[in-house]
């Protein structure tokens, strides 16, 4: 065997070692914080189908950063969806969304596309999205009270979704309230599930 192979074969050890003890490290820390997952989980369960909107797989992360404990990136990442779905709104009530958050909720609240309620959500989700958003020094630091924030957002985007993603099973069809919101196309929606 040449030095290069032995060279070669201390390498391939080491990493084979390396990747075990990493997939050991994983494995420790999944187990150790899976009831709180779970448990973190079942509190914020997301609307169960929505329309396959070009935020509806990222609406979904939301949730996983929130049940794995990473809360900055839920707020984060909750608020943009938030952005993103009252833009949508916008554009689908035949308008031009504006720049800022705030004057297309008070447009879609003044017009009735959205109730007062559904506007009090939004304006929760949204309440200090600069300071997330540009990770700023006031930003909550306890990791419970950071929590607590998560789930708030989140609970709130699921309120949002449910109304403007309001469905019945009819003869076992999904019936869409408002079907302005969804891609339907020879009687078919093309949909999001979430029944994990």
């Amino acid at each position: 065997m040449s030095m290069e192979e032995g060279k070669m074969d201390k390498k391939s050890v080491h990493e084979a070692i390396n990747r075990m003890q990493i997939e050991d490290s994983l494995r420790q820390e999944f187990e150790g914080t899976l009831p709180n997952r779970v448990s973190r989980y079942l509190q914020v369960k997301p609307h169960p189908i929505i329309g396959n909107t070009h935020f509806a797989a990222i609406s979904s992360e939301c949730r996983y950063l929130h049940r794995d404990g990473h809360y900055y990136g839920c707020i984060a990442l909750t608020q943009a969806v938030a952005e993103a779905l009252v833009k949508f709104l916008c554009s689908k009530n035949s308008w031009r969304p504006k720049n800022t958050f705030e004057t297309n909720v008070k447009k879609l609240s003044e017009r009735g596309v959205i109730l007062e309620e559904a506007k009090e959500h939004l304006d929760r989700i949204w309440e200090n999205r600069d300071d997330y958003h540009h990770l700023n020094p006031n930003i909550e630091k306890d990791r419970e009270k950071l929590e607590g924030l998560a789930k708030e957002k989140l609970l709130s985007l699921n309120y949002i979704e449910g109304e403007v993603f309001a469905f019945s099973i009819v003869e076992g069809k999904v019936m869409p309230k408002y079907p302005r919101y969804w891609d339907i196309s020879d009687n078919k929606a093309n949909v999001f599930l979430r029944f994990e």
